[in-house]
Order: C-alpha cells, then sequence, then structure tokens
C-alpha cells in the first residue's frame, strides 16, 4: 500500500477512535445505568480496584454486554455462552496467556481484548481500502472509509466484541477471492464461520466468485480448497455435541438470553413484521421497548434500502449476496435485534389496588 493512503488509513483511526470517548465523557455527566441492567456491566465481574480503573480511563463500557461472556469464555471456558463463537475469546486467551494472566477480568484480559480488537479493526481499514481498488477511484475510497468509520454503529468495532475480527476476516475473503487465491479465500471465511454465526454465508458468495471465475466442474472445486470455508462451523457444531449433545446447541442456547429469538423454528419474514408493528401500535411512547423496537424495525428498514440501492448501482453480486443472507438471518427468529442480547425489563407500577408490583417486559 502506498505511503499516502496507509498514512489516511491512520489518522483517520486515530480520530474515529478518540472521538468514540467523547460521548463517554459525557454521559458520565447527565446520563446513570440503566436500573435493573447492572448485571450487564464489567463492574459486577471485576474487582472494584479494577473497575475503578477502568471507569477514571473511560474503558469500563466497552466491556459491558457481550463484552463480559468474551471475556468470561476466554478465562473459564463456556458455561451457559454456546451462542457466542469461539475465535474471539480463544484470540483473547492466547495472548493473556502470553502475558501470564489469570483472571479473566483483570486488567490483562481487558487490555489484550481491547486491543485486539482495535487492531484487527485498523488492519480491516486497510485490507477494505486494498479491496475497494478492484472496483473504485481512491478519492471515492476514502469517502466509503469515512463512511464506515463515522456510520453510527462503528462503535461496535472499538468495543470488546467479536465484530472487528469478523470485518478483518470478512473483508480478507473477498480480498482473496478476487485475486482468485481459493484456498486463503476459503481458510478466511473458515475463521469467519468461527467468529460469528452469520459468517458462514461467506460460503455461497465465495461460491459465486469461483463458479463465475473458474472452470465449472467438482473436480476443480475440490482441488481449489474453497470447500475448507465451512470446516469452523462444522468443528463447533461437533464441539457443542461433545459438551452438550447437541449439534446445534450454539443456536438453542439463545434461548439462555431470554431475547425472545426463537430458537426451534423458523419464523415467517411477515410474522415478524407483524410482530413488531404490534409492538409500536401497542406499547406507549414513553416506554424503553417500544424505542428499541422501532430502532430495530428501522435499522431492518434501512438495510433493505441500502441493499436495493446497492443492486440498482450494480455493486458486485457476492457482496450483495453475503449481506442479504446476513441481514435476512435474524428475521427468521422472530426479532431484528441483534443475537444474545437480553431482552427482559422489569419495571415497577401500581396496580388497582394501589399495591406496587413487578412485571416482566420482553419484546
Amino acid at each position: 500500500m502506498e505511503r499516502k493512503a496507509l498514512l489516511f488509513l491512520i489518522a483517520s483511526f486515530i480520530v474515529w477512535r478518540l472521538f468514540l470517548f467523547l460521548p463517554l465523557f459525557a454521559a458520565d455527566q447527565k446520563l446513570s445505568y440503566r436500573t435493573g441492567y447492572e448485571y450487564t456491566a464489567i463492574a459486577k465481574s471485576a474487582t472494584p480496584a479494577i473497575s475503578n480503573i477502568l471507569n477514571k480511563l473511560q474503558l469500563a463500557p466497552w466491556a459491558n454486554f457481550d463484552g463480559i461472556h468474551y471475556l468470561s469464555i476466554a478465562g473459564n471456558g463456556y458455561t451457559n455462552n454456546f451462542g457466542f463463537f469461539p475465535f474471539y475469546p480463544l484470540t483473547i486467551k492466547f495472548v493473556s496467556v502470553l502475558l501470564f494472566a489469570q483472571n479473566p477480568f483483570d486488567l490483562t484480559y481487558f487490555i489484550s481484548a481491547f486491543f485486539i480488537s482495535n487492531i484487527a479493526f485498523f488492519l480491516s481499514l486497510v485490507v477494505f481500502y486494498k479491496l475497494l481498488l478492484f472496483d473504485y477511484p481512491r478519492k471515492q475510497i476514502k469517502q466509503i472509509i469515512l463512511t464506515l468509520l463515522f456510520f453510527p454503529t462503528s462503535f461496535f468495532f472499538g468495543s470488546l466484541y467479536s465484530e472487528s475480527l469478523f470485518l478483518l476476516f470478512l473483508f480478507l475473503s473477498f480480498y482473496f477471492a478476487r485475486k482468485k487465491k481459493w484456498f486463503i479465500a476459503g481458510f478466511f471465511g473458515l475463521l469467519l464461520s468461527l467468529t460469528r454465526l452469520v459468517g458462514i454465508f461467506i460460503f455461497p458468495a465465495l461460491l459465486y466468485e469461483f463458479l463465475k471465475n473458474e472452470k465449472r466442474s467438482l473436480r476443480n472445486f475440490l482441488k481449489s480448497g474453497l470447500w475448507i470455508t465451512p470446516v469452523g462451523l462444522i468443528g463447533y457444531s461437533i464441539y457443542n455435541y461433545i459438551l452438550q449433545k447437541d449439534f446445534l446447541y450454539f443456536i438453542h442456547a439463545q434461548g439462555n438470553f431470554a431475547n425472545n429469538r426463537s430458537v426451534d423454528s423458523i419464523v415467517l419474514f411477515p410474522q415478524t413484521i407483524y410482530r413488531y408493528i404490534k409492538i409500536i401500535l401497542t406499547l406507549p411512547n414513553s416506554q424503553y421497548e417500544w424505542w428499541v423496537a422501532s430502532l430495530e424495525l428501522g435499522s431492518f428498514v434501512f438495510a433493505g434500502l441500502a441493499l436495493y440501492i446497492a443492486w440498482k448501482k450494480k455493486i458486485r453480486f457476492s457482496y450483495i449476496l453475503f449481506s442479504l443472507l446476513a441481514v435476512l438471518i435474524p428475521a427468521s427468529s422472530g426479532t431484528f435485534s441483534f443475537p444474545k442480547r437480553s431482552r427482559i425489563h422489569s419495571r415497577k407500577s401500581v396496580n388497582a389496588s394501589g399495591a406496587s408490583v413487578t412485571e416482566s417486559v420482553r419484546i
């Protein structure tokens, strides 16, 4: 990569990373942690001394929610959290052990995970830049990179989540597919399917690229090595069977997170739409869950429009194919929310007799 482009990526990444701290400083002054959700904070698992350090450095929020599970898996292995795929916690474990870490919620584990996520995201920007060079001029590529960096949900890439590692493997798979290096593309596809469930959808996208560019024969396909792509998911399925006697326990385990996700059957797309419309029409807009449902439905509509625009603009079909499958997978489970996040909220109210009662709201 040319020096000028690399400097642009470094400068953009640093500005993005520093910018993400601004909302945290503002939130400290204006917002308190939501009552009933304290269990999602790393402070519930780390020692008071560690929590104090992380809070002073404005680092604690980057490990809340899913980050707690990833740290726990890295340090203690799987319990009821098989819905979180293994490659990211394995990477945390590997780096932390090299640094002689003991407790999954000590500073070494946290810093290891934090740097893994951020370094992986920076590397994904480098690979993304090189991937975009196949189709776009440099000036437009810079605009695309900045759009990715300052998109409202880009903060996930700086968190103790698997998204940044997932993005890196995704771009690497497509990059080597464009260079017709099928085995390497398949290898990164394998790692992709070990990082998040939707990673398996890289296989039909890579298969499309292969069939488009190579001689179509079974012998040629086997020789290419692209067939190794699903091995990651297959391996994790076998691991689930060994421990839980269920090849698909990583799907069924989603029920442990009470996120109202169907784990035993496919929910038809119209049913999911109807459910969200019902929530929006029946819940008062003063209720937190109304806003969550509106955001999730709005995000799904936005993704659908983006895919339509991509198709109209003739974006490479393999990119659209992967994105389409990745967007539709939540819709087949009854919700547009991200997998794994708990969606039960307890609230207090007063009944007709004037007594205080607690009720659970699940959407």
